[in-house]
């Protein structure tokens, strides 16, 4: 996994195929975007699992604790709200 800070607001990383990311307390309005590869992300409370692939994105509308799976290896960017 690789953080890329260029950005305070943006998180870019690196997957490697089965690896995850997980991180606590999201806040609203966070998204989540899949560059490459595909993504499973799983939020605390919700009973949907996501599958993002190449430029899908999902904006977590709660304050969740959120799992993100690499099923391929991929990219992702964070882009956490003002």
């Amino acid at each position: 996994m690789i953080l890329n800070h260029k950005h305070p607001t943006i998180s870019t990383l690196e997957l490697h195929r089965r690896s995850f990311l997980q991180a606590q307390n999201i806040k609203p309005g966070t998204t989540v975007v899949c560059e490459k590869g595909i993504l499973w992300v799983t939020q605390s409370e919700d009973l949907h699992d996501y599958m993002l692939e190449s430029g899908e994105k999902i904006v977590i509308q709660e304050k969740r604790d959120v799992l993100i799976e690499a099923l391929s290896d991929a990219g992702l960017r964070i882009v956490y709200p003002n």
